[in-house]
């Protein structure tokens, strides 16, 4: 009988443990793991966090940054979810379900997408592994600039280094032309039809024109394109391939974009295939 009763208070507690609870506006969550004496969070903290995201009734994922550990960072007073990241400590971990129309209306912005209607649940589980106050993360942001600012200033050097044949234009821009035409060059306003491989300057491709698919067409010097290609297609011709260095203030500057980081000078080699008039 006792062993009956030590076993039943053992469930009652992880029941207890582990039992849901409601915020102010409605949304249920579990804290599966906290640590005591761990930093709290506060208002107007940011929380470097661990997002596992489905929908409740399909179980589609929509978002996983566990898959490549990969954490982000995200305002603790984010519009939908501020009011459970306000309970959490560093170290916690939780789940919790957020109502679809809501989180996309107030948090999103956008309209529900297929396959998902306004009454389902999106379900949250989480993991906070680190916070910062607003100081601390411009001072985070700062170092982490310069790394890749130093980082980018040597690799460029040393491509330069190794590749004398390079010409500048006064921008900075550096280029190489790798064959020559007597097609018709290009002007600013021309619509352009470009193959291209775009690489960072370790040798990793991020993007790239690819057999089987449409070639890539813009109109040259509207603001279609990165500053390095404005400029650089208007030194081409039609028939022509250039190999462009093109420095980060030239390309996707301070912030990046997708797989290219920060301060990011960039590799294109680009072959103009058709130059045409408006």
């Amino acid at each position: 009988m006792r062993q009956l009763l030590a076993i039943g208070a053992m469930v009652w507690l992880l029941a207890a443990c582990d039992s849901t609870e409601t915020t102010e506006n409605g949304i249920e969550y579990q804290i599966h793991k906290t640590e005591e004496g761990a930093r709290m969070v506060a208002k107007g903290d940011i929380l470097t966090i661990n997002m596992l995201v489905h929908v409740e009734r399909t179980d589609s994922q929509l978002f996983n940054s566990y898959a490549e550990n990969k954490p982000f960072e995200i305002p603790s007073d984010e519009p939908t979810l501020g009011s459970v990241f306000s309970l959490l400590k560093k170290g916690d971990s939780a789940t919790f379900f957020v109502n679809a129309d809501t989180l996309y209306s107030k948090s999103f912005r956008q309209p529900l997408p297929p396959g998902i209607t306004g009454a389902d649940r999106i379900k949250f589980q989480v993991s906070v592994t680190d916070i910062y106050s607003q100081d601390e993360i411009r001072k985070k942001i700062e170092m982490r600039n310069q790394e890749f600012r130093l980082s980018d200033s040597i690799a460029f050097q040393q491509f330069i280094g190794s590749n004398t044949d390079l010409k500048s234009t006064t921008s900075g821009l550096r280029y190489t032309v790798i064959k020559s035409s007597n097609g018709k060059k290009v002007a600013s306003g021309n619509k352009v039809t470009v193959k291209y491989k775009g690489t960072l300057l370790d040798g990793r491709v991020f993007d790239q024109t690819k057999e089987g698919q449409p070639d890539f067409v813009f109109n040259v010097g509207q603001r279609m394109v990165i500053p390095g290609w404005d400029e650089g297609l208007q030194l081409m011709k039609e028939g022509e391939t250039f190999r462009f260095l093109i420095p980060w203030n030239l390309a996707y500057g301070e912030f990046g974009s997708g797989p290219i980081p920060p301060y990011a000078s960039l590799l294109f080699d680009v072959e103009l295939i058709k130059v045409e008039n408006k």
